[in-house]
């Protein structure tokens, strides 16, 4: 009876170990990727379309690139996955501070899971900035966008101290199951 019992007791405690194992082997990471112009796929300059008008597109991971726009002072990305596009101005205009809201930096964050060395990435962040004309201040925030193919979508925004705690905590909302 009690050699039993040990069996069945050492068979619990590896299949804890092994269900463990396989949960360990998933984690949710972020890398990076960059807009910086020498990293770009194709870079146009429009002179018509206000000061610093241009459209970069850049590579991104897990199939999607990234079509950075600038015109009027305002910068934003569209997320494209193979030939659509999703057109995140109008979302991303109002999720943005202060007036001319434009990406701020080079830095675009990748928020998915790893699992078997390969990579699947679920939202994006990014910083984005803003003149407060009303305190005078230059602010700045995290934009988060959902990726969902052509209907990623931006879905929420994060500020202040604790930001970009919280701009993943909104990505990892969107994490799959």
């Amino acid at each position: 009876m009690i050699n039993k019992l040990a069996i069945v007791a050492i068979a619990l405690v590896l299949t804890g170990l092994a269900s463990q194992s396989s949960a360990a082997e998933e984690r949710v990471v972020s890398k990076y990727t960059s807009t910086a112009r020498a990293k770009s796929i194709t870079f146009k300059e429009y002179t018509g379309a206000g000061p610093g008008g241009f459209e970069g597109l850049f590579p991104g991971l897990g199939g999607y690139q990234l079509l950075h726009l600038s015109g009027d002072e305002r910068s934003w990305i569209n997320v494209r996955y193979g030939k659509n596009t999703a057109d995140l101005y109008a979302t991303t205009m109002k999720e943005g501070t202060g007036a001319f809201p434009h990406k701020e930096n080079d830095v675009v964050e990748w928020r998915g899971v790893e699992k078997d060395g390969r990579f699947t990435p679920y939202a994006i962040i990014y910083r984005l900035a803003g003149y407060d004309e009303e305190r005078r201040l230059h602010k700045t925030r995290l934009i988060v966008i959902k990726l969902d193919k052509e209907k990623s979508a931006v879905i929420g925004h994060a500020e202040g101290a604790k930001e970009d705690a919280e701009a993943k905590q909104i990505a990892d909302r969107l994490r799959p199951r």
